[in-house]
């Protein structure tokens, strides 16, 4: 094998098939109980040149994830595109948010320090409240056709999933759907709606999704190729 990048082993009773989670940090490869050790660094030689490719373009893009430190003038993701972020000092309490295009977050003056922690904090809790109007907006427009109402609606990290529906109907989100354009996050909303009637993935799930959005074929490719990526942005 000629990669040279650190491998973890994740046995998972779970996995139906080999694969590997690339990090830029490493790799992790996750075999079913039923795969011996030799098929799966088979499998591991044969992906080495493709780990090693994506390991460095992830490392490539370490400078894009959504900063720690915001700097005026920088930009930001959001809706699937950089906006552009503008800080200034203004005296008052707390830090203030404002979208028209482009982020102004107004700061009172303080440590470099505070400031950078209170810039960031508040960019983020406006971004999980927009993302909660959004979603009541994409619900309420997606619930009375065929009667999929969620009990609740809860915005939260999730480290490798999109949205969930759970059994009494409660919807989980990834509140890194903010930063997805707004095709891809209508997709998630209206997909853990119909689970609210079908719990699998059947053709009569696929069926119901199409009555609400007929290109949603488009939002489901789309996360197949960018969502890894964007769920590593704060990893």
């Amino acid at each position: 094998m000629s990669g040279d990048f650190p491998v973890s082993f994740r046995y998972s009773r779970r996995a139906k098939n080999l694969r590997l989670v690339v990090k830029p940090s490493g790799v992790e490869l996750v075999v079913p109980l039923t795969v011996g050790k030799a098929k799966a660094l088979a499998f591991l030689r044969q992906h080495c040149a493709w780990a090693e490719h994506k390991m460095a373009e992830l490392r490539g893009q370490a400078g894009n994830q959504f900063p720690q430190a915001l700097k005026s003038g920088e930009t930001v993701p959001f809706q699937g595109r950089e906006v552009p972020l503008l800080i200034r000092e203004v005296p008052g309490r707390g830090a203030k948010v404002h979208f028209d295009g482009q982020f102004v977050i107004s700061v009172p003056p303080g440590p470099p320090a505070q400031a950078r922690q209170r810039t960031r904090a508040a960019l983020l809790t406006w971004i999980k409240v927009w993302l909660r109007d959004e979603v009541e907006n994409y619900t309420a427009r997606h619930t009375e056709r065929f009667g999929l109402q969620p009990r609740q609606i809860r915005i939260k990290q999730m480290k490798s999933r999109w949205g969930s529906c759970g059994p009494r109907n409660d919807i989980n989100l990834n509140w890194l759907l903010a930063f997805a354009p707004p095709s891809i996050l209508e997709y998630v909303v209206v997909h853990e709606l119909c689970h609210i009637r079908y719990r699998d993935h059947s053709a009569q799930f696929w069926q119901l999704v199409s009555h609400h959005l007929p290109d949603w074929a488009n939002g489901r490719q789309w996360l197949k190729e960018n969502g890894a990526d964007l769920l590593r942005r704060l990893e």
